[in-house]
């Protein structure tokens, strides 16, 4: 019994922080989209992230407090399975203060506590328990093999693509640069958009403008740090003003 006791509690824990790792990664994939240009290798990455963090709360918190609860439930109350659920929750619900955090507190807790139930029927029943473990592994793969085939099919972020992006909005001091790479002439003004590429689809695009007369101002120009669906400014440099 004692053996079966452990092995519920770490199988537990290894198929909630699975399944919660890959929800995560999934919303925070989500909020990126734009952001990546590997949705596999972002996918991976980041599950593994909570994954790890998680899945010490897991082990240590969720394992030691479902074995307290069981425990009081064997001594002094019926072992009722809606009780020990909800008592998982109550107990994932306090340990965080930040509401978004108590959510997926609470939700873990109850995922935790109706895989621990499953287990323990599933071994009264004599039957085996190895599919249970498998599915999360299955799921967690074939997303992210997904994820990296859909990855293959977008076209790759070019020079031009940062441009466009960075020349997107409307009222900004880069209006009046020109759309594309190149210069354009403005009465004494020269003005000039051009690109470095500085990694893989990672793009510094620079906007200059100098005056025929130096006393007339000038030059000046800024820098924005470009991937795919964001852009940072860089670098920005003033003379004459």
């Amino acid at each position: 019994m004692q053996e079966n006791f452990f092995q519920r509690k770490i199988m537990a824990s290894i198929v909630t922080t699975i399944t919660l790792a890959m929800i995560l990664a999934s919303i925070s994939l989500k909020d990126n989209a734009g952001g990546t240009s590997d949705y596999g290798e972002a996918f991976l990455a980041t599950a593994m992230l909570y994954g790890t963090y998680g899945g010490v709360i897991v082990l240590v918190y969720g394992s030691s407090v479902s074995a307290l609860i069981e425990f009081v439930m064997n001594r002094w109350l019926k072992n009722n399975t809606s009780i020990f659920i909800l008592l998982h929750g109550v107990f994932g619900l306090i340990m965080f203060a930040t509401p978004i955090l108590a959510v997926f507190g609470v939700g873990s807790a109850l995922l935790y506590a109706c895989i621990d139930r499953w287990i323990r029927h599933l071994i009264k029943k004599e039957k085996p328990t190895l599919m249970l473990m498998l599915t999360p592994f299955a799921l967690f793969m074939m997303t992210w093999s997904v994820l990296s085939f859909i990855t293959q099919d977008r076209p790759p972020f070019s020079a031009e693509d940062a441009v466009e992006l960075v020349t997107s909005g409307k009222g900004t001091v880069i209006d009046k640069f020109p759309k594309e790479e190149g210069i354009i002439k403005v009465g004494n003004a020269t003005r000039e958009t051009s690109v470095e590429e500085i990694g893989d689809e990672v793009y510094i695009v620079t906007f200059t403008e100098t005056w025929k007369h130096e006393d007339a101002g000038g030059p000046w120009s800024i820098s924005y740090k470009v991937e795919r669906g964001s852009s940072t400014l860089y670098d920005e440099s003033h003379n004459g003003f």
